[in-house]
């Protein structure tokens, strides 16, 4: 395998990681280059005849700027954590961007954006966008270590054109970016093998309905997720961050997931279906039947019962949210113990069922119906705003950085005919508040105070 093209001399460049993936700032003076410097660079790296890369590739930024392909120094598409590879990015000038224009690199992991290499090479340092000329064809190669804290099964290399103070340049065939200008153009594996959250969950023996008490006698036979855990670093959670457990069965029909929070500040301003509801309190699942990255779902319920329910057709896309008319015939009730929306008093917290529908995710299942044996990637999450403000969470797999659709961390679940080998606790008793069931057709009255707690509830209309 060759590095690089027999017609340009082969160079590499150390480079310094960065902290993040928002673009690194431009460099006084192209880097602190002087005028003889920035024209033996362009002598180096700038030719008039078309390159022949390894890999091609076909993008283009505005009918101004076009990535023809790359070469790489990397055996079998892997590179492991600690070791360094160099790529070679072959550019193509349509017409002048204009002043301020430069290049991007981001590395994500399976997570999302990880870190940059912006500035990193010759070109990068001083020739940018910016100077190209119409029919130069630009060779604008980085060297880099992929850091030996790397902890995702990928490394996903992303490129793009931006300039301070302006969105980022279009990008074609968008099929081939991921949503927000950035191109997809390499992936590599790395050799690190995923510790995946699981769990057996039974099968239901008995009707369940969703009214949030979890009184059926099927939930003693539930799988049991125990406390769910810090989504950065896995850790069972503080005294200070957010405390839920998940339980979860299921039928022919239906996958059935209920969850216990406890929160001292119950807080949900929301109103109708497909509010924001995660940035308050609410719990959260997410379903990749088949953990392949495509078609997969979110389904969130607030203590007010209201839920936010949408489809993706694969990490994030389509922004911003995703499918929202994506309706399933859900159900959902919640049990509250406490005052939502009053920060002046000391609440429990509130249990939720939430009854999912084969038929509403059945992309990627195994079977439809389901069997005994079938595997489902899913996770689960609870929101919580605290009365310090600001928000925590938990999660039953962390997802180990800040984007929960972090889609290869996502546990799995085993269905079966049996119920756990442990001894079953008993099922979660009713809270002394009043439940708030999801009645088809019920219209939402004003809000009732309780004497018994002094609760106000709220019913929403059917969903």
């Amino acid at each position: 395998m060759r590095t690089s093209m027999k017609t340009w001399m082969p160079w590499v460049v150390v480079l310094a990681l960065g902290s993040g993936c928002v673009e690194q700032p431009s460099q006084p003076n192209r880097g602190g280059a002087s005028q003889a410097e920035l024209d033996r660079i362009r002598r180096q790296v700038v030719s008039r005849t078309a390159p022949t890369p390894q890999h091609a590739l076909s993008f283009n930024w505005d009918n101004k700027v076009e990535l023809l392909g790359y070469d790489i120094n990397v055996q079998n598409n892997t590179l492991r954590p600690g070791q360094s590879v160099t790529v070679t990015w072959y550019w193509k000038c349509r017409a002048p961007t204009g002043d301020g224009w430069r290049l991007f690199t981001h590395l994500d992991d399976a997570n999302g954006p990880r870190t940059n290499q912006d500035n990193v090479g010759d070109t990068r340092r001083a020739y940018q966008p910016e100077r190209w000329r119409a029919g130069e064809f630009i060779r604008d190669t980085q060297s880099f270590e992929l850091p030996a804290d790397w902890d995702s099964p990928t490394v996903r290399v992303h490129l793009g054109v931006w300039k301070d103070g302006q969105p980022r340049m279009a990008v074609t065939p968008a099929d081939r970016t991921d949503g927000d200008r950035r191109a997809r153009v390499l992936e590599l594996n790395t050799g690190v093998q995923v510790q995946l959250t699981e769990t057996v969950v039974p099968r239901a023996t008995g009707a369940i309905t969703a009214d949030g008490r979890l009184d059926e006698p099927a939930w003693a036979n539930a799988a049991r997720t125990g406390p769910l855990v810090n989504p950065s670093n896995g850790n069972p959670p503080s005294a200070t961050e957010a405390h839920a457990t998940a339980q979860m069965l299921w039928d022919d029909t239906n996958l059935y997931v209920a969850f216990r929070v406890t929160d001292d500040n119950l807080v949900d301003p929301s109103t109708e279906r497909d509010n924001h509801l995660w940035e308050h309190d609410a719990v959260e699942v997410m379903i990749d039947p088949n953990g392949d990255g495509n078609n997969y779902y979110e389904f969130q319920v607030s203590p007010k019962n209201q839920r936010f329910d949408t489809r993706y057709d694969r990490a994030r896309q389509p922004q911003p949210f995703g499918h929202l008319d994506f309706n399933p015939e859900t159900r959902s009730g919640v049990a509250v113990t406490g005052t939502i929306g009053n920060a002046d008093d000391n609440d429990t917290g509130y249990d939720v069922e939430l009854v999912i529908p084969w038929s509403s995710i059945n992309d990627g299942l195994a079977h439809t119906p389901p069997q005994a044996g079938d595997q489902v990637r899913l996770n689960l999450f609870v929101m919580d705003e605290p009365k310090t403000g600001g928000q925590r969470s938990a999660a039953w797999s962390a997802p180990r950085g800040g984007d929960f659709h972090a889609l290869a961390r996502f546990g799995r679940i085993t269905l079966s005919l049996e119920a756990p080998g442990a001894p079953a606790a008993a099922a979660i008793p009713v809270p002394s508040a009043a439940a708030i069931p999801n009645i088809p057709g019920l219209v939402a009255p004003l809000p009732a105070v309780l004497n018994n707690g002094a609760v106000p509830v709220r019913r929403p209309a059917a969903h």
